[in-house]
């Protein structure tokens, strides 16, 4: 393409165990009758596992693409800021089964780790490799369903009611509700006291943590059966989805208990950054990054947990979890709102008699979720049925159109 516009983009699918079965091969049209895991869309040009584009000449990763008309596709501000590749990476997530406990790195954690795993001479791909690349990976992201996930750490005087009625959780820190209200307001005292608690949780002898988990997960089985918007329902679930070998118990239970459980509803969302822990325990949602692949977990997985390095990253801050709603950023489209520069996530609501028109400042990925829609830019039509996703040139004019109601997600630059 001598002068790229607008091109149809086909996601790269990954089948982490923890994915559903359904709702992704459906989008893609795709029959799944040995019921395999169907975890991540992505469409994005990151180099693990690059969208396809389909241009006139034939399919093409979508990074070697923007590598061969990088000023084309990205525009000049983009490339400068950036370099010759696409600054984020758009998802679409369907969690059948928890996900870990994590934590991302800053740009400059993330810089150091990853010289400093090369130094010793780490391979990229070794799954005892903490940094696979040099970038931090800020997240948002607006769910699809209803959707269950932690999300930092509760606030500390929620934490030491927990305590104070837990025989199992008194015994971590039998004080530490008498240092929470000895600590009052006071920040610097209260991520102190945070940091104690977590990393004793995180230094706990493994048969302490047996011994406290059992007595624990039996006490939740004999009392009411919780519902999904209590902890011990996600303890429960936990400890049958991540056994440890020999009928051990993974100590990121722990932290079901001291982050908090939050319900999202269809069309809110919540901001990752740099040292927050969270996990997404279960539903849909679109989630948009930097194109980076860091990640650090402290526990509810198979992969590798390095607490040492985990410890060094995590933000030691308390306090309630505010989901975000949608914002209103021009006729029928809702921005969520992240502070970082290398990307945007808005949703188009379109309507049979108002199509959307819009000019791509920098490179944008246009993902359609409900349709069928289309987008034109100058003599292109271009026919998206949900789950279908187009690559927009910087400096495109376009105008999405649908029959009847239709979601058209935007992820693009947000320095612009």
């Amino acid at each position: 393409m001598s002068e790229p516009a607008l091109v149809l983009i086909r996601p790269s699918v990954q089948h982490y165990e923890w994915g559903g079965t359904e709702r992704l091969p459906a989008l893609l049209g795709i029959a799944n009758p040995e019921q395999r895991p169907f975890a991540e869309l992505w469409y994005g040009a990151h180099p693990k596992a690059p969208a396809t584009a389909e241009t006139p000449a034939g399919p093409v990763p979508l990074d070697r693409l923007l590598a061969s008309q990088p000023l084309q596709w990205l525009g000049a501000r983009c490339l400068e800021r950036f370099g010759p590749s696409l600054p984020y990476l758009l998802k679409l997530l369907d969690a059948r089964r928890m996900l870990s406990i994590q934590v991302h790195p800053s740009e400059e954690q993330a810089r150091e780790g990853f010289e400093r795993e090369n130094a010793m001479g780490i391979p990229i791909h070794a799954p005892h490799r903490n940094y696979r690349d040099r970038h931090a990976k800020p997240e948002v992201h607006a769910v699809l369903g209803d959707f269950w996930m932690l999300h930092g750490f509760r606030p500390l005087e929620e934490i030491a009611a927990w305590i104070s009625a837990t025989p199992e959780a008194r015994s971590l820190m039998p004080d530490f509700p008498a240092r929470v209200r000895a600590a009052g307001g006071d920040r610097r005292a209260r991520s102190l006291l945070l940091r104690e608690l977590y990393t004793h949780v995180m230094h706990l002898p493994q048969e302490r943590v047996d011994e406290l988990l059992d007595s624990l997960l039996e006490r939740i089985r004999q009392g009411a059966e919780p519902t999904k918007d209590s902890p011990g329902f996600w303890a429960l679930r936990a400890a049958s989805e991540f056994p440890l070998p020999g009928g051990r118990r993974d100590r990121g239970i722990f932290s079901i208990f001291l982050l908090n459980l939050v319900r999202l509803r269809r069309g809110q969302g919540t901001f990752q950054p740099a040292g927050v822990l969270h996990a997404y325990l279960e539903g849909a949602t679109v989630e948009l990054m930097a194109n980076s692949d860091n990640v650090l977990r402290g526990g509810l997985t198979p992969k590798h947990v390095d607490v040492a390095e985990l410890l060094r990253i995590v933000r030691f801050e308390d306090g309630p979890c505010q989901p975000m709603e949608g914002t209103a950023c021009g006729p029928g489209e809702f921005l969520y709102p992240a502070p970082v520069e290398e990307f945007a996530l808005s949703v188009l609501r379109l309507d049979a008699d108002a199509p959307a028109a819009r000019t791509a400042a920098g490179p944008e990925i246009l993902l359609a979720l409900e349709g069928p829609l289309a987008i034109a830019a100058g003599n292109t039509t271009l026919p998206l049925r949900p789950g279908q996703a187009a690559l927009v040139a910087a400096g495109t004019s376009y105008t999405a159109t649908s029959r009847s109601h239709a979601e058209l997600w935007r992820a693009r630059p947000a320095f612009f």
